[in-house]
């Protein structure tokens, strides 16, 4: 079962997606199974950006729309995508039964994932890049082409591919795969324009947060799309180094947004220091930075010069009640006195 949980390792590779946050990419993410599962032989996940469009698998054929519910796919599209299809299902069967083989893989489920697809850069340049995992061991056979120039590396687990076979891909690539792949994101990209395009702001905290010898800062901005964001933390004005800090990984809120934390312990000694700490936010959705701020020490002395007034204050509550309850013991004495005289 362990190895079926690889199914979604492919996904791991969405760190190099969209690394200019003015560009847009379609990528497929298909996963090739060799042995007896519950699961389809192939299957496809196809991303606009980080917005799940398509599914297809072996077993329907054809590809499913996710995205806008009225749309009908066209002809045209769903031509594109079987033949794209195709070509990766037979190119990622012929390498799994060749690493199969070649590491001596007799028994059990073997797991072979791609990521394929294409990028267009915010400067207008084009790119399309295939990248595979074998097992969610070994990441080997990358094919990289942006218009300019080509790049193949077969990995380390079987031979490279002559030169025929070679300047076959960069064709393939170059004059078919890619204007394939650039006209299906143009054209998906103005159907969900709404989705992938919004903004959405941060919303930015610090929290501080008492740990043993010490505090615990943490700065969180959460809620936000698209994904890109700078988010920093400063001491005193200056940034903190990454080395100090924990966390930095943009994770999925599960309601289409993004979140980011990063942490730094701050020591009891530090505390003492006064430093003053700002978490700051850039975002394509903000015109300016987002700050929020906190002085450890200033805090800690606000919190005393706090206490100490609440305990001054109960001091006069007590007080007053004592002398409250002292006057109407007297006037109930008195009124006592009066009574038996008459």
């Amino acid at each position: 079962m362990c190895k079926l949980s690889v199914f979604l390792i492919v996904l791991s590779f969405y760190t190099i997606v969209n690394a200019d946050p003015g560009s847009h990419s379609l990528w497929a993410l298909a996963t090739y199974i060799i042995g007896e599962t519950p699961f389809p032989e192939f299957t496809v996940v196809v991303m606009l950006d980080d917005v799940q469009v398509g599914y297809y698998d072996s077993n329907m054929k054809h590809l499913i729309y996710s995205g806008l519910p009225t749309y009908k796919i066209r002809d045209d599209e769903a031509q594109d995508g079987a033949y794209v299809f195709g070509i990766i299902y037979q190119s990622i069967k012929e390498r799994s039964f060749q690493l199969k083989h070649h590491l001596n893989l007799t028994r059990g489920v073997q797991v072979q994932q791609r990521i394929a697809g294409c990028e267009m850069l915010n400067n207008g340049e084009l790119m399309i890049m295939s990248k595979n995992t074998f097992n969610a061991v070994f990441v080997d056979h990358e094919i990289y082409y942006n218009m300019t120039h080509f790049t193949y590396n077969s990995g380390k687990l079987l031979p490279e591919w002559d030169a025929m076979r070679r300047e076959y891909l960069k064709t393939l690539f170059g004059n078919v795969l890619l204007p394939i792949c650039i006209r299906t994101l143009k054209t998906i990209l103005k159907r969900e324009k709404n989705v992938v395009m919004r903004k959405v702001p941060p919303r930015l905290r610090l929290i501080k947060k008492e740990v043993s010898g010490g505090f615990q800062v943490s700065c969180l901005a959460f809620g936000f799309y698209p994904r890109h964001i700078n988010l920093t933390l400063l001491r005193d004005g200056q940034p903190v180094a990454e080395q100090e800090l924990t966390g930095g990984e943009v994770l999925p809120s599960g309601d289409g947004t993004y979140q980011l934390r990063k942490r730094l312990e701050v020591s009891t000694e530090e505390l003492k220091k006064r430093h003053n700490y700002t978490c700051t936010a850039s975002h394509l959705s903000l015109d300016n930075k987002l700050d929020v701020s906190w002085e450890s020490g200033a805090e800690r002395v606000h919190l005393s010069t706090l206490s100490a007034l609440l305990v001054m204050l109960l001091v006069v509550i007590l007080l007053g009640i004592f002398i409250c309850v002292k006057r109407r013991r007297r006037s109930a004495s008195q009124a006592l006195v009066t009574t038996c005289k008459r």
